[in-house]
Parts: structure tokens; C-alpha cells; sequence
């Protein structure tokens, strides 16, 4: 019968036998210990369900015939909370899986981060080409600066694909980069040294917004 079995028991199962379950499981199914995620909630429900639809028949009344039974007079049902509802377990089998699929669940990262991460490693690589290519210049000073600025770029690269894996090592190597970045940016701006301040402009207003969607992600990394 498939209420026994969400229950985790055998057909024709004791009294006993439900209130040992209850006693070492219902505490794992708990949603309250769980981070009230929605299956956890879903699964506790049909297992209230099947131990109401149980406790109401003559099924578990039956069980008196049991050697190992009490009498009615002595035998408890699992208790209640003040509202009347029922607190029920789950099968060991169940359990694990759920916890495989909580585990799963917190293992993938959120479809906007994933989108976030790659276009955050593709503008690092285009960045890094841009400054590898000035390296090529005969300008002393221009060398100077993207040979400080290229590596800058990979760390924001690294930390953007360590972000994706939900590492939160990663979401420190692309932010402090950036937040660098963005401050070398403002300072030349207000220096006047930028030959293009509207594109300056724009590009810090870019990246100061990537910064934030990566801190409204944090939350998912590990």
C-alpha cells in the first residue's frame, strides 16, 4: 500500500513500528531544518497525509493481532502540535534522496549568474587582448600601464569562471579587481588624462553594475 510505503514501512505495520519511525526521522524531515526549501515542504506533506489516511482506517487497528503489540488502551500515536496537524517521517531511502537533490540543487549556479559570469569573462578577454596589443607599442609609458592592467584582467577572468563554479574565493578575485579598475578610471577622469571620457564614463558605469548583480549572487556561493 502506498501510504506504508511513503512512510518508509512494511504493509501491516504496528503502531510501534510508526512511532519508532517517527521518533528517529521526523526530525530530518523537518522543512524548518531543511531551509523550508519547497520539496522538503511538498514531501512532508504527503507523508502527513499518508499517516492521517492510515490512522483513520482499521488498518493499524488490526495490528493488535501482533504479539508484539500492546493493547489499544496502551498504544500512543505520535504527537501533535497545537493546531491538531499530525508530525510524521520518511523513509531513510527518501531522505537520502532529497538530500542528494538539496545538495544538487545548491551545487548549480542560478541561470543569471551563469549568464553573468560568461559575459564577465568574455569582456575580461577582450580587455586583456586590448592591453597584450599595447604591449607592442614603442610608448614606454603605454607599456608600463597595460603590463599592470593585463594581469588585472585575468584575476577579473579567473574570478568570473571560480564565480560560475559558486566559489566564493572567485567573487573576491573578480570584485577587488574591479572595484581597482573602477577607481583608476574615476581618478583619470578627474585628472583629465582620459582621451575618450564618455566612453571612460560608460565603462565605469558598466562595470560598477556587473559589481552589483555579482553581490545580489552571493547568497548561492559556497
Amino acid at each position: 500500500m502506498k501510504h506504508f510505503e511513503t512512510l518508509g514501512l512494511q504493509e501491516g505495520a504496528t503502531q510501534e513500528d510508526i512511532q519508532a519511525a517517527y521518533e528517529r526521522l521526523s526530525k530530518e524531515l523537518n522543512p524548518s531544518n531543511n531551509d523550508n526549501q519547497e520539496f522538503f515542504v511538498e514531501e512532508y506533506k504527503k507523508v502527513q497525509e499518508a499517516y492521517k489516511a492510515l490512522h483513520n482506517t482499521s488498518i493499524l487497528t488490526n495490528s493488535t493481532t501482533s504479539p508484539t503489540s500492546s493493547s489499544p488502551s496502551q498504544r500512543e500515536t505520535p504527537s501533535s502540535n497545537s493546531s491538531g496537524s499530525f508530525t510524521v517521517t520518511i523513509s531513510p531511502e527518501k531522505i537520502e534522496e532529497l538530500k542528494k537533490k538539496n545538495i544538487n540543487t545548491k551545487n548549480s549556479a542560478p541561470d543569471g549568474l551563469k549568464v553573468l559570469c560568461v559575459l564577465s569573462m568574455v569582456g575580461s578577454c577582450f580587455w586583456m587582448l586590448c592591453f597584450l596589443l599595447l604591449l607592442s607599442s614603442s610608448n614606454i609609458i603605454l607599456i608600463i600601464g597595460a603590463g599592470i592592467m593585463a594581469p588585472i584582467f585575468v584575476l577579473k577572468f579567473i574570478g568570473a569562471f571560480r564565480t560560475y563554479k559558486l566559489k566564493k574565493s572567485g567573487f573576491l578575485m573578480y570584485t577587488i579587481p574591479s572595484i581597482i579598475v573602477i577607481i583608476m578610471m574615476i581618478v583619470s577622469l578627474i585628472q583629465g588624462t582620459q582621451d575618450d571620457p564618455v566612453f571612460a564614463f560608460v565603462t565605469i558605469i558598466s562595470w560598477f553594475v556587473f559589481l552589483t548583480l555579482f553581490y545580489s549572487y552571493k547568497k548561492y556561493l559556497n
